[in-house]
């Protein structure tokens, strides 16, 4: 069978469930893949119905002080989030979670894993997968100041030394498709475009659980998603902000992420924006890479030219109010705001927590990292040659300042299949 064909019988398999609908709270959303892919990869017109199950208004922010409204109040939180559990153990479809920051309100999306597949398989077709690099190093975007709350946990030192050095090319590409969510001190993450408005994150940045007085957890989602991209500072103009700042619009999770804390097998996330600075920024690639490959890529070698390993980063905006920051950001908060990366290659130390589909979703690094960097890409420049492409996301840590012995101590989501499935259908839904 043809790659041709298998999407279309992957994606005849989206349109049969359409006939299933039936609860009040259930509507199924026609996503043109003509419009979407273009013509030429879908040469007649044709539609998948995606499944989106609205559960009430999400809950923001801080509960104890905003009061929000929680989901489905008259089965309360917990229905909401046994229902997430039971559709997260079902392997034959993905399963996200969509909220709608405009309205507030929030959607368990599903899809076939087929129809995933193909969507997957036509967006690489279409070259999504492919950075660009923009048109202009210029923005006239502004937006509205909006806070959220500490994002983040700590991140660590690989060898309890910080290596980081303050850059300023971040108006060169790609550096230019990476930005930072909210900011201040103590709070803020940092993301990178994958689109010209779409964002990849970690998934604690966007939905996390605030601990009760009781010593309970609360679910909340996080206010706001002002991203700034290619950000140089701390002030609010052009100086600091070449690109402007955009408001997030629509945030995603894994349902599993959103259905228990401490689901990190699935910490990712995506931001869509209420601009497109990625038309001027342009946006990196991404790829689910080969273990093997992605240690050719990425561990240094101790003979031959540069090209032989040692080609991973990682770049990010550390919030200057912790002691595991950098030191020159700590001793001067004027430079809160600024991007800082590890003077050394982003080194692989093991991969773990295997997916249903066998891929590994985690590994861990050796680049230093704090809190601020969460959610920041690790990405490579030699990508078949010379792409630039995200193949991790920034998420936990065994340690902050860490000790001498301590070296592969930072967690990275890894971008799998998965991922890209998560990046391919909201890009064509939301473009």
């Amino acid at each position: 069978m043809n790659t041709m064909r298998l999407i279309r019988s992957g994606l005849l398999l989206g349109l049969g469930i359409a006939a299933n609908a039936a609860c009040a709270q259930v509507e199924y959303r026609s996503l043109d893949l003509q419009a979407a892919f273009g013509s030429e990869l879908v040469p007649t017109k044709s539609h998948v119905e995606v499944r989106w199950e609205r559960f009430g208004k999400a809950r923001f922010g801080d509960i104890d002080t905003l009061g929000a409204e929680s989901p489905l109040p008259e089965g309360g939180e917990n229905e909401v989030e046994d229902r997430l559990k039971a559709v997260s153990a079902e392997l034959d479809a993905r399963h996200w979670v969509a909220v709608n920051l405009r309205t507030g309100d929030e959607y368990l999306v599903e899809l076939p894993l087929d129809t995933a597949r193909s969507l997957r398989m036509l967006s690489a077709k279409a070259g999504w997968e492919q950075g660009y690099e923009g048109l202009a190093n210029t923005s006239t975007v502004a937006g509205a100041e909006m806070q959220m709350p500490l994002l983040g946990d700590a991140k660590g030192w690989s060898h309890g030394k910080d290596s980081r050095t303050r850059r300023f090319d971040n108006t060169s590409y790609p550096y230019r498709a990476m930005g930072q969510i909210g900011g201040g001190l103590d709070w803020g993450c940092s993301g990178t475009l994958v689109g010209r408005r779409h964002v990849l994150t970690a998934a604690h940045c966007l939905f996390g659980w605030i601990e009760q007085d009781d010593g309970s957890f609360e679910g909340t989602w996080t206010l706001g998603g002002r991203f700034r991209a290619g950000r140089e500072g701390s002030c609010n103009n052009a100086s600091c902000e070449p690109y402007g700042e955009q408001q997030g619009v629509w945030y995603y999770t894994p349902a599993a992420w959103r259905a228990s804390r401490n689901a990190w097998n699935h910490d990712y996330g995506l931001i869509v924006l209420d601009g497109t600075p990625g038309s001027q920024t342009g946006w990196l690639g991404y790829a689910a890479i080969a273990q093997g490959s992605l240690e050719d890529y990425c561990d240094k070698v101790p003979f031959g030219p540069g090209f032989l390993g040692g080609q991973c980063y990682n770049r990010g905006y550390p919030a200057c109010g912790f002691n595991e920051a950098p030191l020159e950001c700590r001793l001067n908060n004027s430079l809160q705001g600024w991007a800082y990366q590890d003077t050394q290659p982003c080194e692989i130390g093991s991969f773990g927590s295997n997916g249903a589909d066998g891929w590994a979703a985690r590994f861990s690094t050796n680049c230093d990292l704090s809190r601020g960097h969460s959610g920041s890409a690790v990405f490579t420049d030699a990508w078949n040659g010379s792409g630039h492409v995200v193949f991790g996301v920034v998420s936990t840590q065994t340690c902050t300042t860490c000790t001498a012995s301590d070296v592969y101590v930072n967690g990275i989501r890894r971008v799998t299949p998965e991922v890209l499935d998560m990046i391919a259908y909201f890009k064509a839904d939301k473009p």
